[in-house]
């Protein structure tokens, strides 16, 4: 840092003590270090992380970071590989929302509950579930440390998508704060004499703030629907010859409207699975699956099944396919099933569900995946396509893979590809990357201490982080030639490129108007710094 530099951050680092206080403001060394790290690389050198306790002291803060010309990036729980919350040059502050987590309402006679941005989504889950509710999206798998924030701001798929969509679809009102620190309400709150309980009135203003990854505004509180928690839930699990066959019907189930979840694993990433986990990791989800099941007897029979099946069902299958579906009653959900065993049995062949099961049986578990299960390093890219495109874009992304063949061999990368459908629109096609290097800081600090410790590590490995780059450039080339979009789209995703002109003017013009001199994250959706 130069001395300059040094001196105008000593000056901004008074302002903030004086307006948000000492124990907000967060400047030792590995701190810094940490929050300018995601989970695949690192950023410029931050000033602080500023950790606001209330949506009051974090608005009393904005105009002191206004007046110091200072970069501004909010982060929720930090499960980002697209450079979102990264900055691009030194002296950046980063908004640590962790503690704006409280829970403003649960109303369940209007059905809906307000909570401020920086709750995660287990402890939303756990807390709506004693009043026999949950949100219709309820969270991705990394629910223990994502927030509610953070995947309004970044997209993401996983619990309820199959028949609800992303999280995005899911939001019926926002508090937004624009770079100045003035407070922008959404929904039905426009009307001041209303509450956030509708999202249509006048232009959707709620949708602008989706998917801007900060860009924008700041989230501070966020009204999502409700509805009641299932009475029954039903699993299943098929295998298939060919990806053409399993996207083929991963479409036609999406389109029934049938099930809350429909994922689905390629050979490659079906190893990775079947390597990470083991019999012995099921037997921990056996308490939670009695605990899930609705009856203790029937909960009994449904984790005997699994300690029986073990994984062994799917050594031989090429590609699989999970899904869990929902009923109001079992009659309804029997019938539900009834309905995709018919649809997914015409292609492939059903095997044990034991997946599906302990998916759902500890759905916010620790967030362990972020690297291999041999303790490779990990990194996804992803497309969101409509259905009838799925097996065409999966192929041309095998088709990457193929051309650098030797390549991926001689470096030890191993290569898997995650499907799921998004309401009945879409499919996500997710390759991943897997390969042996130097454990980055971000899965040293946030990982399951006892479990790091049971995976070896690596040397740096510089070719094969090269060839990762590269393959991450070629696929994202490959999706964004198919007409994909994209969740979490960063400073990585293409979103400028190749828009819409009016599109682009647009959204150029909102960003001058909310935040003048580009220091809500710039870089992210493309919109740099003037």
């Amino acid at each position: 840092m130069s001395h300059a530099l040094a001196e105008e951050t000593a000056s901004l680092l008074t302002a903030l003590r004086a307006c948000a206080g000492n124990d907000s403001i967060v400047t030792d060394t590995a701190t810094l270090a940490l929050f300018a790290h995601d989970v695949y690389r690192d950023g410029a050198a931050l000033a602080a992380v500023l950790r606001p306790t209330s949506v009051n002291a974090l608005q009393a803060a904005l105009p002191v970071l206004a007046e110091f010309d200072c970069d501004v990036i909010a982060r929720g729980g930090g499960m980002s590989y697209t450079d979102t919350y990264l900055a691009q040059r030194d002296g950046a502050v980063v908004l640590d929302m962790s503690r704006l987590d409280q829970i403003v309402e649960i109303n369940t006679d209007d059905m809906y509950v307000t909570v401020e941005t920086g709750c995660t989504w287990k402890r939303l889950a756990d807390a709506l579930r004693p009043h026999g509710v949950r949100t219709p999206y309820w969270g991705p798998l990394s629910g223990m440390r994502a927030t509610v924030g953070g995947a309004l701001s970044q997209g993401s798929v996983f619990l309820g998508s199959g028949l609800h969509g992303s999280a995005a679809d899911n939001v019926q009102s926002l508090d937004v704060l624009d770079a100045s620190g003035q407070l922008i309400r959404t929904g039905s709150a426009v009307n001041v004499f209303a509450r956030p309980f509708y999202r249509n009135f006048g232009p959707d203003l709620t949708g602008l703030f989706t998917g801007d990854c900060g860009a924008l505004g700041i989230k501070v509180r966020a009204t999502l629907p409700l509805k009641r928690l299932p009475q029954e839930s039903r699993y299943a699990s098929f295998s298939y010859p060919s990806a053409h066959a399993l996207l083929t019907t991963m479409a036609e189930l999406a389109r029934e409207d049938l099930v809350s979840e429909c994922f689905a694993f390629d050979p490659g990433l079906q190893a990775q699975r079947l390597k990470r986990s083991s019999l012995a990791e099921d037997v921990k989800s056996l308490a939670r699956v009695v605990r899930g099941s609705g009856s203790t007897l029937k909960g009994i029979g449904e984790s005997l099944k699994i300690a029986a099946a073990g994984r062994r069902f799917l050594d031989d299958a090429d590609f699989s396919m999970h899904v869990s579906l929902d009923g109001r009653s079992s009659v309804d959900a029997d019938d539900k099933l009834r309905r995709v065993r018919e649809i997914a049995s015409a292609r492939g062949k059903e095997v044990e569900n034991t997946i599906p099961k302990v998916m759902r049986a500890d759905p916010f578990a620790n967030v362990n995946s972020m690297l291999g299960p041999n303790g490779e390093r990990w990194v996804p890219v992803h497309g969101i396509v409509p259905l009838s495109a799925g097996a065409n874009v999966y192929a041309a992304c095998e088709a990457v893979f193929e051309r650098h063949a030797d390549a991926i061999e001689n470096v030890g990368i191993e290569t898997g590809v995650l499907m799921c459908t998004i309401a009945s629109s879409a499919t996500l096609v997710e390759p991943c990357l897997y390969w042996p290097d130097t454990r980055p800081l971000f899965q040293q600090a946030t990982m399951d201490r006892d479990y790091l410790a049971k995976l070896a590590t690596f040397d740096e490995n510089q070719d094969a982080r090269k060839l990762v780059a590269t393959l991450r450039d070629e696929l994202t080339d490959v999706l964004h030639r198919a007409g994909a979009t994209h969740f979490q789209i960063g400073k990585f995703y293409p979103y400028r490129v190749d828009a819409d002109p009016g599109a682009a003017e647009l959204l150029a013009a909102i960003k001058r108007h909310l935040d003048p001199s580009t220091r809500l994250n710039p870089g992210a959706l493309g919109l740099d710094r003037h």
